[in-house]
């Protein structure tokens, strides 16, 4: 997402002399934000210290990241990666997972194998993102066998560019910012209804595989159960590194196939007693959607107003075919 910086400029006026001077703009209060301690209670502070040690135990690093390095120039290898980067990305993912009461996801080996096909061709062209590849030349010293296997990886996969540790690529894809259609269907994959992933990295390119289509799709039967609900940010304590500039939502699954309507959602700040504007209110629905969940819904809080040790309701009705919602979560820094 690029950057936006605003200056605030001085307001010129004009003197009853007819000159033209610079009038200081008045004085701002700065509301003082409150600390980690007077934001949680005890118990919650206790949950939180539980998170920061279990994600202290996540490796974050790209030193040995490969057990055998993609050549993706002139000539062309997908290289492979070592277990070390593919545990820590299976452990992030996980440890999102499990605040949810999730079932833990491991990786597929074969998908590792694709994924990593589908990391390398993406390298290799190096012209962006697209799934399928559509619209990507293919580079001459990469065969069209090579390709197409990446072709069919970055079908079935989760792709970002501009990541490259473990860690940082999971919450990447949990922010899931930039969006044109506001859906959060990155977070979903990895938050739905799936048992296993496979994890490729090329240079600055990701592809975390997360199904597979048709007879050979390994995601949870919906006969074992539908795609648990799954609000974001969750109640209770939450990081708010893991919601900073992207869209909040509430995914589910219902049995009937009914659509929802477009809802009403109103978010209060309750540490400052103001509502919150909230913009780009999305609703999908499909009976296959992104993590096998039927109805995403997602809305844009103003992204200034979501701040550490802030506590929010969140408000969601209309929806018709769920009822209505009302919960609060309360932001804190986890850092990695």
């Amino acid at each position: 997402m690029r950057k936006t910086t605003t200056l605030i400029l001085g307001l010129l006026a004009v003197t009853f002399s007819g000159a033209l001077s610079v009038q200081p703009a008045a004085a701002k209060t700065k509301t003082k934000e409150p600390t980690e301690k007077k934001a949680f209670t005890t118990q919650e502070r206790a949950t939180i210290k539980g998170y920061r040690q279990q994600v202290k135990g996540i490796s974050n690093s790209t030193k040995g990241m490969y057990t055998q390095k993609p050549s993706l120039k002139k000539s062309f290898k997908p290289g492979k990666l070592s277990q070390k980067y593919i545990n820590a990305t299976v452990k992030s993912v996980n440890f999102y997972r499990q605040m949810y009461g999730l079932n833990t996801i491991k990786a597929n080996p074969q998908w590792n194998e694709d994924a990593q096909y589908g990391a390398a061709t993406l390298a290799a062209a190096n012209d962006g993102l697209a799934h399928d590849l559509a619209g990507i030349k293919r580079p001459r010293y990469v065969s069209k066998a090579a390709w197409n296997r990446g072709a069919d990886a970055t079908g079935y996969s989760n792709i970002s560019e501009g990541v490259v540790k473990p860690y940082d690529n999971v919450l990447n894809y949990l922010v899931d910012s930039g969006q044109s259609d506001y859906v959060p269907g990155h977070r979903e994959w990895l938050l739905g209804n799936t048992i296993e992933i496979g994890v490729g990295q090329a240079g600055i390119y990701n592809d975390l595989k997360v199904f597979e289509g048709g007879a050979k799709c390994r995601a949870f039967d919906p006969k074992d159960g539908l795609a648990k609900e799954v609000a974001y940010p969750k109640a209770g304590v939450f990081p708010v590194n893991a919601v900073q500039g992207g869209v909040w939502s509430l995914s589910y699954s219902i049995g009937t196939g009914e659509k929802a309507s477009k809802p009403v959602v109103k978010v209060t700040d309750n540490t400052t007693h103001k509502k919150i504007k909230v913009t780009h209110v999305t609703n999908y629905n499909d009976e296959t959607g992104y993590g096998w969940f039927k109805t995403s819904i997602s809305y844009q809080p103003k992204l200034s107003k979501v701040k550490v040790n802030h506590a929010y309701t969140v408000k969601i009705s209309g929806l018709g075919n769920h009822a209505d919602v009302n919960y609060q979560t309360k932001l804190f820094k986890l850092s990695k």
